[in-house]
């Protein structure tokens, strides 16, 4: 007899009005940090770019990821304003310019309990 138990892939889900509460939430957050998120996704799209050149267009390295940001956080202008959320890492990539490539990059940050995080390609859409 298995132990293992599966559930409904919608199990874990949230329902639709509670997405929408947290984007919504995510958003004003973005507002008042607007400053600080633009110099942050400078200083990422400036590791991808690196991250590009050295490895190669497509190459798995090529990309950021929430944990690039948070070791960037320790960079002077860069570390998370004070009374903010460590919850506006989510609105990094919110924008047209960056383009999710998965979500099986496993976190390498101090509790981030080795769960899979999304991995980002920069895309330069305002010149595309």
């Amino acid at each position: 007899m298995s132990t293992v138990r599966t559930f409904p892939p919608d199990l874990f889900e949230p329902p639709a009005p509670e997405q929408a509460k947290a984007a919504s939430i995510l958003d004003d957050m973005a507002e008042e940090r607007r400053a600080w998120l633009d110099r942050m996704r400078a200083a990422l799209v400036q590791v991808c770019e690196h991250r590009v050149m050295k490895w190669g267009e497509g190459h798995p390295c090529a990309y950021v990821c929430a944990d690039d940001a948070r070791r960037l956080m320790t960079r002077p202008g860069l570390t998370l304003p004070a009374g903010a959320s460590p919850n506006l890492l989510g609105s990094l990539f919110r924008t047209p310019e960056w383009e999710l490539i998965d979500r099986e990059h496993v976190s390498s940050t101090p509790g981030g309990h080795g769960n899979l995080i999304a991995r980002w390609r920069y895309v330069d859409r305002k010149t595309a």
